[in-house]
């Protein structure tokens, strides 16, 4: 099996739904819904306390069922229950969904629609409504005129919109529906503390519901280095532990050149088009940098609970002195901060790279898991070194990746029936059936079989994605736990990359920086976000090009005037606003 350069697979995070403005909508009467407009808005940092629907009964999950099912303990997760069809209307709900003829084909006709169907006794007419990220102009249509469907899934909306429409009565708010309807997503904000506050709207109201993908890998992929084991041995290294200590491994690589190729790169940094940058992990051994994803904006973080920017402290200026002193070594040049993606994988692939800050190895080279001697296997996680003040940060996210939302309109008269079918999917079949097909593609795994993480596996895999037709593969709002993922099956006679990650990280763990350093996603108002983007998109830029220009001397980093000026022209560009309007939001930020 061999992995080229997926860049196919990657996800822009960033993506976003560029709606016009459109006008404030009531609401129309839902049969149960106790709470349908926005008159009790909060104190700021406060969300609606959820009363549940007066008069109904909270739904609680069924039996669990036990018999062939052996989870990893301890273990944080979905789990597997007895599940009737709790609907017996004879509606049909219309969902508006994203095209995807490779994985979902005819949303209608598909294995996992239908058994959703039979599973809850609720009927729904699936409409595609953009095939693409980019191709919005039905859902604009829809929403300027008001003609929605009952609920939109997996459509790129952002927080920011869904705040925006939720608040001017274009979706349900449902905090009071989930308390009373979805036992799931009770569940899931209980596992994760955090979990409600990343579906809060700035008015308090939780407007959409989102699951959690939490991806272990995915924590520091975008700060992690890798190292040649064998070109280290080659030079009588070791390890290295500091900045220092990677200085001289990276001059023995130059001077001894142990590729044997005669244009060895010494120290290598993955393709911004990919987003990978240098300074999310070296920067973090002078200071502690969250980095930026390269779409506009970012070194932000929180210093005792305020808003602060990394890019202009003195302690960045040392970590700018540092590149330097590598390029006059001549271990890095202007390449590092050049390269494409086909030239790292190029480079890479001819054993021309020693230390690589890239995401993982499919960046830089060839995943062949069939060759036992590939020379991807040759390269070892680097862990974060200490700098010359001991400081030693991995850029650790806290924050876990999630569906896309699933957002109940205006135009459903009974939208407890959609957030209770929601729920069927997130307990452990739904999701497993949701986004790996049919059991003939999964299966639950016997005791003694081992997961990722070394210990009981839960289930197992055939094929990703599962066979056209027979899945809804991410757009499925599934309870992907840390602990859910782990305890995948690994037949140690076909091993998966997903170990090769597993292990390529844990190196990292112990150097996450405080989680109250750690700035959490927020929600901007419609003005505060057009403003923020336009600062960002400067700021992006204007870091980006002046680490590249300070590093390799183009700019003196000696030089008091020079780096005054850098920090000068942040500030003409806004710093100090776009500082404020992060820290307005997070204030703001409901729980």
């Amino acid at each position: 099996m061999t992995h080229t350069n997926p860049t196919d697979r990657m996800i822009n995070r960033r993506s976003l739904l560029r709606f016009g403005v459109v006008g404030a909508g009531s609401i129309a009467a839902a049969t149960v819904l106790s709470s349908c407009n926005n008159a009790d808005t909060p104190a700021p940092g406060e969300s609606i306390a959820p009363t549940g629907v007066e008069g109904v009964e909270q739904v609680q999950l069924g039996e669990e069922i036990t018999e062939g099912i052996f989870y990893p303990d301890p273990y944080v997760g979905p789990r597997a229950y007895v599940r009737e069809p709790f609907y017996t209307g004879d509606k049909t709900f219309t969902i508006g969904v994203k095209l995807s003829s490779d994985v979902v084909d005819d949303w209608n006709t598909n294995e996992f629609s239908r058994w959703m169907e039979e599973r809850t006794g609720v009927k729904v007419e699936y409409k595609v409504v953009i095939n693409t990220d980019s191709d919005l102009t039905r859902v604009n249509a829809q929403i300027t005129a008001g003609d929605m469907p009952d609920a939109y899934l997996g459509l790129p909306f952002t927080a920011d919109q869904v705040s925006l429409y939720g608040s001017q009565g274009l979706f349900h708010p449902l905090e009071d529906l989930i308390e009373t309807y979805s036992p799931m997503m009770r569940q899931i904000m209980s596992d994760y503390p955090d979990w409600g506050a990343t579906l809060t709207a700035r008015d308090g109201h939780k407007y959409q519901i989102s699951t959690p993908n939490d991806c272990f890998h995915c924590r520091v992929s975008p700060g992690r280095a890798f190292i040649n084991q064998k070109y280290l041995d080659a030079v009588g290294a070791s390890m290295p532990e500091t900045t220092e200590e990677l200085r001289e491994v990276l001059k023995q690589f130059k001077e001894q050149d142990p590729s044997g190729t005669g244009s060895m790169i010494p120290f290598a940094v993955g393709s911004s088009e990919w987003g990978d940058f240098i300074d999310s992990y070296i920067m973090n051994s002078f200071l502690y940098n969250p980095g930026s994803d390269g779409q506009g904006g970012g070194w932000l973080r929180l210093v005792d609970g305020q808003v602060d920017f990394a890019a202009n402290r003195p302690e960045w200026r040392e970590a700018l002195r540092y590149l330097r002193t590598l390029n006059l070594d001549g271990t890095l040049d202007r390449t590092a901060f050049t390269i494409t993606g086909d030239e790292l994988l190029r480079a890479g692939n001819q054993g021309r790279l020693g230390f690589v800050r890239s995401y993982y190895w499919g960046w830089f080279a060839d995943i062949d898991y069939e060759n036992p001697d590939a020379l991807w296997r040759d390269y070892v996680s680097v862990p974060p070194l200490a700098g010359p003040e001991g400081v030693r940060y991995a850029r650790w996210d806290y924050e876990s990746d999630r569906s896309r939302p699933f957002v109940i309109t205006k135009n459903c008269e009974n939208p407890e029936v959609l957030v209770q079918w929601a729920d069927y999917m997130m307990d452990l079949e739904g999701g497993l059936r949701g986004s790996s097909g049919n059991e003939d593609n999964w299966s639950y795994v016997e005791e003694g079989g081992l997961g990722i993480d070394g210990r009981q596996a839960l289930y197992w895999g055939k094929s990703w994605p599962a066979p056209a037709g027979t899945s809804w593969g991410s757009a499925t709002l599934s309870y992907s736990s840390n602990d859910q993922r782990l305890a995948a099956y690994v037949d140690a006679n076909s091993p998966t990359l997903e170990v090769d990650l597993y292990n390529a990280t844990t190196v990292y763990e112990e150097f996450k920086p405080p989680q109250e350093m750690y700035l959490p996603s927020m929600i901007f108002d419609e003005s505060a976000a057009a403003r923020r983007a336009d600062i960002a998109t400067s700021i992006e830029s204007h870091v980006r090009s002046n680490m590249a220009a300070f590093a390799i001397g183009e700019k003196d980093i000696e030089d008091d005037g020079a780096w005054d000026e850098y920090v000068a022209a942040l500030e003409s560009m806004g710093l100090l606003e776009y500082i404020d309007l992060h820290q307005q939001a997070h204030d703001a930020r409901q729980g």
